[in-house]
């Protein structure tokens, strides 16, 4: 399929003259560029006749022959405008029939090309059809045919080329200001075919061609007319008065006539410098508010038409830097968000497994890459085992309980081994790297070690189907990524770690609790019952029983006998209130513990202070068995030394 691209879109009355003639325009617009011949012969015959004083014949006969070469120049300056335009007018056929312009480098640089030559060779080529197929022919026309004197002649040649230069300067601006909308059409894609196909004309040849024709043109009607005057002071016998009023008369003519052209060439120049500019200052001002979508409009084919291509292309490249720069603050700013969507899942999840899963998930997700995984070293660290995958090749690795050697055979055990990021922007080219015939699309991929202090705990690989996808921030992003990975596998181990230790040192309390309760109330039994007096027994009573629960082991129980129903909100106080019981029993044991435990010190430390009071054996013995039996009230207490063979 043909790549094309859209055409320009105006309304004016030139583009929809172009729309309809298609192929024809070119011609059409050099036929209609050339008008400016006919009121120019109008011109050239009252400057003749008023030099060269012809014969009505004389005047009749050479205008017919005069209009007769004027239209064979037209019909062969149409020839040659068509001749060296044919590819322009190619393209703008198949522009005004399909509405898009056909892409083709090739055809539209030689189309570019065309069209922007087209008005200097236009004018080269209308100057030498103006002097070798009008002016000559009809001078020699005159001389040989209808033999005429030669001053006649001479005057009837330099009265024709008035004119005709006035004509040919006006056509050659008429035909650059008509090829406006033909040069936008066929203005190439891309910046470098504009300025290659460029054959345009320049400011100074402009600027040179009106002024040498303002020269001669001047010349040409001055310098007759002093002739002709001249001529007849010699050799007709004219008096003075009669010569200076027709000298007058003439040079007044001869003036104004110079000066209108001479408007009308500087007006039509000036327009063709000061629209161009005007059209550039105005999309400056438009890009200058902040709209680089904006593209000045290429109406010249001189300097200031080379300027606004390169102002396009400097405009151009500022909207893509913008688009780039924009685009990679959006990548990075997603970037970002999905490192703190990581950070907030491994500080909000302390399930292991949880977390790689959606780690990886999260990545494949939201940098469409084709594949990520996350590695976990075993036991004997000597295998990478695969913990979490993502698509359809990372389910059946699962199912295979998937491991990769930690070696330096492949780029996750690579990672881990030398604890270094191993990125492969082109995988066909990696030194080392484990093909996995599950991902055959892989065209870049990245393995970064899962690090906790100086410990490797496993990695991240991840995958793409795109070649040099993992860029510097990119990387750096994923390894943001793996190290929260890793310090979220820590914090879940280590939490798994605690968690089983509380379990442990719960249990190892409620056992205390179980033990010391029970060795309490062993000997003694706790039970108290408490009626009201105005209470009758009835059948109808309500009982709630709620436990006395010590660190979730219960110590015993409160039971309430009502008439009345037990709402939640009694059941919650009477809960509320035998926690607190449940406490304050605890509190009151230890209490009692430490009292014991105190009395038992002071006992101690009496009974220790009495022995060492006493210097002989017989002393510490009595000393000793007295005090300890009476201290535990025993009815009898005996000491006795003996060695144990």
């Amino acid at each position: 399929m043909d790549n094309k691209i859209p055409a320009f879109e105006n309304n004016s009355n030139l583009h929809r003259m172009m729309k309809r003639s298609g192929s024809l325009y070119i011609p059409l617009i050099g036929a209609i560029s050339q008008l400016p011949f006919l009121p120019g012969a109008l011109l050239g015959a009252f400057i003749i006749q008023s030099n060269a004083a012809l014969s009505a014949e004389q005047f009749i006969q050479s205008g017919y022959f005069t209009l007769a070469v004027i239209v064979l120049g037209f019909v062969v300056s149409v020839l040659v405008i068509t001749l060296v335009s044919n590819s322009a007018s190619e393209r703008l056929g198949y522009w005004a029939k399909n509405g898009v312009m056909e892409y083709d480098p090739a055809e539209e640089i030689l189309a570019w090309g065309q069209i922007t030559a087209l008005p200097w060779r236009f004018g080269v080529a209308t100057i030498a059809i103006v002097f070798l197929l009008e002016i000559a022919p009809v001078s020699l026309y005159q001389y040989f045919i209808m033999k005429i004197p030669s001053d006649q002649v001479i005057y009837s040649f330099f009265g024709g080329l008035v004119p005709g230069v006035a004509a040919i300067v006006l056509a050659i601006l008429f035909l650059e200001r008509f090829l406006i909308p033909a040069r936008e059409i066929l203005l190439p894609a891309t910046f470098e075919n504009q300025i290659k196909g460029s054959s345009s004309a320049y400011i100074f040849s402009k600027f040179l061609l009106v002024g040498v024709s303002l020269i001669v043109i001047t010349t040409l009607l001055i310098g007759p007319i002093g002739y002709h005057q001249t001529y007849k002071a010699v050799y007709e016998s004219l008096g003075s008065l009669q010569l200076f009023n027709e000298m007058r008369s003439q040079l007044i003519i001869a003036s104004v006539l110079a000066i209108i052209i001479g408007l009308g060439l500087t007006l039509m120049l000036s327009r063709s410098l000061t629209n161009p500019i005007n059209a550039l200052i105005q999309t400056i001002a438009r890009v200058e508010e902040g709209n680089l979508s904006e593209r000045a409009r290429v109406l010249s084919t001189d300097e200031i038409g080379e300027l606004t291509i390169y102002f396009n292309r400097m405009i151009s490249r500022l909207q893509e830097l913008e688009q780039t720069m924009e685009k990679r603050v959006a990548d990075r700013t997603e970037q970002l968000r999905v490192s703190n969507e990581v950070g907030r899942i491994a500080t909000t999840i302390l399930d292991p497994e949880t977390v790689i899963n959606r780690v990886v998930e999260l990545i494949t997700g939201s940098f469409d890459y084709y594949y990520a995984a996350i590695f976990l070293v075993d036991e004997s660290n000597r295998w990478a085992e695969l913990k979490a995958a993502t698509g359809a090749a990372g389910k059946i690795l699962l199912e295979r309980h998937h491991q990769l050697q930690i070696n330096k055979t492949s780029m996750v055990g690579n990672a881990i081994t030398t604890r270094d990021a191993q990125v492969a922007l082109d995988v066909g080219e990696a030194p080392v790297r484990f093909n996995n015939p599950l991902l055959p699309d892989t065209r870049s991929e990245i393995a970064i070690p899962l690090s906790v202090g100086d410990r490797v705990i496993g990695a991240l690989d991840v995958q793409s189907i795109r070649g040099d996808d993992f860029n510097p921030e990119i990387i750096s992003t994923l390894q943001s990524m793996a190290n929260q990975v890793a310090i979220a596998i820590e914090n879940a181990r280590l939490f798994k770690e605690m968690d089983q230790a509380l379990a442990e040192l719960r249990q190892i309390n409620q056992q205390y609790i179980t033990s010391a309760w029970s060795e309490k109330i062993k000997n003694n039994s706790y039970s108290y019952t408490a009626q009201s007096s105005t209470a009758e027994p009835s059948k109808d009573t309500k009982e709630l029983e709620i436990n006395l629960n010590l660190r979730d082991q219960s110590i015993g129980k409160i039971r309430l006998e009502t008439e009345g129903e037990w709402t939640p909100e009694d059941q919650t106080w009477v809960e509320s209130l035998a926690t607190q019981v449940a406490v304050s029993l605890e509190n009151a044991r230890l209490v009692d513990e430490s009292q014991q435990s105190a009395f038992r010190e002071r006992l101690s430390a009496s009974i220790v202070q009495k022995i060492w009071s006493t210097n002989s054996i017989e002393g510490i013995l009595q000393t000793a068995v007295r005090e300890l039996g009476r201290a535990f009230d025993a009815s009898e207490a005996t000491i006795t030394l003996k060695l144990e063979e």
